[in-house]
């Protein structure tokens, strides 16, 4: 029975992803959301399966500008990941950049640098300065820092 849920879940995970990346990220909510259910059912609220269910769901989530409801997902995810993976683990590292960039967009500059430095950080000791995510993440904490750099201009400028 157990395998059966857990390829129910599996399914209605994989509708939600095809939604969320046809445009439809309303849809994909629903579909995720009963994904989490079962596997926190049948694998436990701590499993890697239910930290990358919660990710998916901070994604829809974010498309939707519900950016409030990701940031408590990404969390969630970061938490299981670091307490599953270790601290050291990729996936903490993306969980760490999925919530800079939601704090990015609710204005939390401050915290989101710091949290992209700190993914930036571990993804260069574990994947290594070429690799494509760490690419990623040094762009998108240079254009943060880059943004907060002009805005620290103008304001010095004006006064």
């Amino acid at each position: 029975a157990e395998a059966a849920l857990q390829s129910v879940a599996d399914n209605l995970h994989l509708l939600g992803w095809e939604r969320r990346n046809g445009g439809q990220p309303r849809v994909s909510v629903p579909l995720y959301a009963a994904a989490l259910a079962i596997y926190e059912a049948v694998l436990g609220p701590h499993h890697p399966q239910a930290a990358s269910t919660l990710v998916n769901l901070g994604n829809a989530f974010f498309d939707l500008g519900r950016h409030a409801e990701a940031a408590a997902l990404y969390r969630r995810s970061l938490a299981i990941d670091e307490e599953v993976l270790g601290d050291d683990h990729p996936d903490v590292a993306m969980d760490l950049s999925n919530l800079g960039i939601v704090y990015r967009n609710m204005g939390h500059v401050a915290q989101a640098i710091t949290l992209f430095e700190r993914a930036h950080d571990l993804l260069q000791r574990t994947l290594g300065a070429e690799h494509a995510s760490t690419l990623t993440v040094a762009r998108n904490l240079s254009k943060l820092r880059s943004s907060e750099a002009g805005k620290d201009a103008e304001g010095g400028a004006a006064a």
